[in-house]
């Protein structure tokens, strides 16, 4: 297998983020280190190795910040000799991993999307094919994290997205069925705005909240995925060729047109903190979103609507994938220690608990108990009455999450028209699309 060098400055990239936002916040540049060296022992178990052992782990999802440093203490209790240390960066994250793989300092641990990014990394992830404990992943899970039949990365969190709602300001509202279509949505919007309610809270400060806007209404294409992003990838179409492209701009136009404040000034944090307090009753955000907006709102009634994608209800869905992946340094020195704690994540009760109870999100995992959460449950009853959409921004070149949501920012402060987006997001897809080749 051909190692290469990644390009942390393909195509000008070096000043950018390149991080991946399936999930996320505004703890804009934090970076966050938790050595847990300290805990004492409690029920020590046998260790693949008496040597006191220090696992780099190194990931973005700031949001998980509390919960890792539990899960790395927890882990010290049971296994005194290893130390895990945890570093979490959000929006530097894929320029510093590239550089520390670049450095030959790959972390033992590191995390990444899925899909494409299997081939970004496969040079330096460990093959989990055969290892036992993955047979209590479950199988859907294992589809983003499989290249050429061997799955190269452990999928650790099953997310979903859509836009949410305040079920009590819809009602105040007098709207009794949730729309399906654009049409369907601005009316919804109608209502809410002859109550007083805002409608909509944007934070499009957030590149990545914009980006997320993009992928469902590629998804509601259809078709296989895999071949049509290979195509485009090959220079065989453009992303423009996918007809649903347009209607990416209605969307954005209506809840642009019916929403207050700044939203290129508006960051996850504040439009979950005014959606949290009922100043705007909907808001576009993930199932990682609900734990800051109970911080603030512990009794808030919220639920998913249908994505509406254009004006066929038939294809308004949910968006649902695992897409937060960690990868095993293939040559870590310490690959035995790590493997071990993958098997304690899975298979200890701790382990299996972790995901749904202290992250408060869908596990992976066969036997996770389930999340106590309304988007959760709402996840849970999509996926077995409802339309569901896999995250085809996994398909997307190295980088293009990233600059998508920067091209709209721009359409959204109107610097730009459609044309002249629709013209950029294709050059862009071309431009870096050739460079990972």
């Amino acid at each position: 297998m051909k190692r290469h060098v990644l390009g942390a400055t393909t195509a000008g990239l070096v000043a950018l983020s390149l991080i991946t936002a399936g999930c996320g916040s505004s703890d804009s540049g934090k970076t966050d280190t938790a050595n847990n060296a300290g805990a004492a022992s409690s029920a020590p178990q046998e260790s693949a190795s008496a040597k006191p052992v220090t696992l780099e782990l190194f990931q973005y999802s700031p949001e998980m910040t509390d919960a890792m440093h539990q899960m790395a203490e927890q882990y010290h209790k049971e296994n005194p000799n290893v130390t895990i240390n945890v570093t979490i960066n959000q929006d530097n994250y894929y320029p510093l991993l590239k550089t520390k793989i670049n450095a030959g300092e790959v972390p033992d641990i590191f995390m990444t999307g899925a899909y494409n990014d299997n081939k970004t990394y496969q040079d330096y992830s460990y093959d989990l094919t055969n290892e036992p404990f993955m047979a209590n992943i479950a199988d859907s899970a294992k589809t983003g994290v499989t290249l050429d039949g061997k799955v190269l990365g452990y999928p650790l969190i099953l997310q979903s997205y859509s836009f949410i709602y305040n079920k009590k300001l819809f009602a105040d509202a007098g709207i009794k069925e949730l729309p399906k279509t654009f049409s369907e949505l601005e009316a919804a919007a109608k209502q809410l705005q002859a109550k007083g309610i805002t409608p909509f809270t944007n934070g499009y400060k957030e590149w990545w909240v914009l980006e997320q806007t993009i992928t469902p209404i590629l998804a509601s294409a259809g078709g296989d995925y895999a071949q049509t992003y290979a195509d485009i990838n090959a220079g065989k179409k453009k992303l423009s060729d996918i007809k649903e492209l347009v209607n990416l701009f209605p969307l954005i136009d209506l809840t642009l047109k019916y929403s207050s404040g700044k939203p290129l000034e508006t960051d996850f944090n504040t439009s979950v903190s005014d959606f949290a307090q009922g100043k705007a009753a909907i808001l576009h955000q993930g199932s990682w979103a609900e734990d800051a907006i109970r911080k603030i709102n512990p009794t808030i009634d919220i639920g998913f609507l249908p994505h509406p994608v254009g004006e066929d209800g038939s294809k308004a869905g949910l968006m649902v994938d695992s897409n937060i992946v960690y990868r095993v340094n293939k040559d870590s020195k310490n690959l035995k220690e790590t493997l071990k704690f993958f098997n304690w994540l899975t298979t200890s009760e701790y382990g299996k608990n972790f995901v749904p109870k202290v992250v408060k999100q869908i596990s992976t995992i066969k036997d996770a108990p389930f999340p106590d959460s309304q988007l959760a449950k709402d996840t849970s009853e999509y996926l077995k009455n409802g339309k569901t959409y896999p995250w085809v921004k996994g398909y997307y070149p190295d980088g293009y999450e990233q600059q998508g949501g920067q091209i709209l920012q721009q359409y959204v402060g109107g610097v730009t028209d459609k044309d002249k987006t629709v013209a950029q997001l294709d050059s862009t897809w071309a431009k870096l699309a050739k460079a990972a080749q």
